[in-house]
């Protein structure tokens, strides 16, 4: 097969019109990449390895975009470009290379994922390994990060009674039973990813703090 010509289709793609009236639809990138112009000839396994190459770029691409938003987890991103239905063996494959070329990484991703989460939302120890679970993090990147994040529980409850007071402070005019009251704050703070432990302490110390400041 040879080249005819090669007309522009849009910013980005060209159409190369070959010489058996077949058309062959690239990337501008991938034509250049593979130095092809008018007169180029183009065997039928070329012809293949071209449509195999012009799909993984624009898997790429779709990568990208995903990556500019926000950063993904290597589960998340693969997740998304199944999704679309684009060959598994492409999707790995640019994997790779994205992996390669530092624009994914899981442990970086664990790090600024859970930094937000901690200073935003002020999770427990349990929640954020829920979630990095979900996001397909190793477990050996968890263990080692949550190692870092809380050395010991002081840390652990100091966002515990932040968040908890916060909790409090709604809740305390609405003639709420003392028990009642205690239990919805035990309740809140194990469903932001806190221990039994953990809560029991941190509700304890909020109404120890709380009877200090009415005396």
């Amino acid at each position: 097969m040879v080249i005819e010509r090669i007309e522009k289709k849009d910013s980005i793609n060209v159409i190369v019109h070959l010489d058996n009236n077949l058309k062959l639809y690239l990337a501008y990138e991938v034509l250049l990449r593979n130095g092809l112009r008018k007169g180029s000839e183009i065997s039928e396994s070329h012809f293949d390895i071209l449509v195999r190459e012009n799909q993984k770029f624009f898997i790429k691409q779709k990568a990208f975009t995903l990556l500019g938003k926000r950063l993904h987890s290597v589960y998340e991103l693969r997740t998304k470009l199944r999704q679309k239905k684009y060959d598994l063996d492409l999707i790995n494959q640019t994997i790779d290379d994205l992996i390669k070329g530092d624009y994914l990484n899981d442990t970086r991703f664990a790090e600024l994922y859970s930094d937000e989460k901690l200073r935003l939302k002020l999770w427990g120890k349990t929640k954020l390994k829920s979630e990095l679970i979900k996001k397909g993090i190793s477990s050996q990147i968890i263990t080692a990060f949550l190692e870092e994040k809380f050395p010991g529980s002081s840390e652990e409850m100091d966002n515990a009674l932040s968040l908890v007071t916060k909790k409090y402070n709604s809740l305390k005019n609405r003639n709420m039973e003392h028990q009642k009251l205690v239990q919805r704050l035990y309740a809140f703070l194990i469903s932001k990813g806190y221990s039994y432990d953990i809560a029991k302490q941190t509700v304890g110390k909020l109404f120890n703090l709380t009877l200090e400041e009415e005396q």
